[in-house]
């Protein structure tokens, strides 16, 4: 709720300088550094299980996401957080 809150204040101070602020939040990514986490194979089967899209994400789609919002395609986007998690934030589990 911090994040969201300094995201929605960043950009609503920096709007007028014609900047925008979002922040990009991804699911479980299956990474080298992931494998350090205890039983992270276990979150990965229950997003899997419950995403509306039944998939985890990759860091190439988080990557699309990003590229997105870096570009003048979402010129009109600011002060928001978007979920790259193929839906699991909608589910309230």
């Amino acid at each position: 709720a911090a994040l969201e809150a300094s995201i929605r204040y960043l950009a609503d101070n920096l709007g007028k300088e014609g900047l925008r602020v979002n922040a990009l939040s991804s699911g479980p990514i299956k990474t080298l550094s992931a494998k350090g986490i205890k039983d992270f194979n276990s979150v990965l089967t229950v997003v899997e299980q419950k995403a509306p899209l039944h998939r985890n994400v990759t860091t190439t789609q988080v990557g699309n996401v990003a590229t997105f919002l870096l570009s003048d395609m979402s010129d009109c986007i600011t002060g928001q957080t978007i979920y790259a998690d193929s839906g699991y934030s909608i589910m309230g589990v």
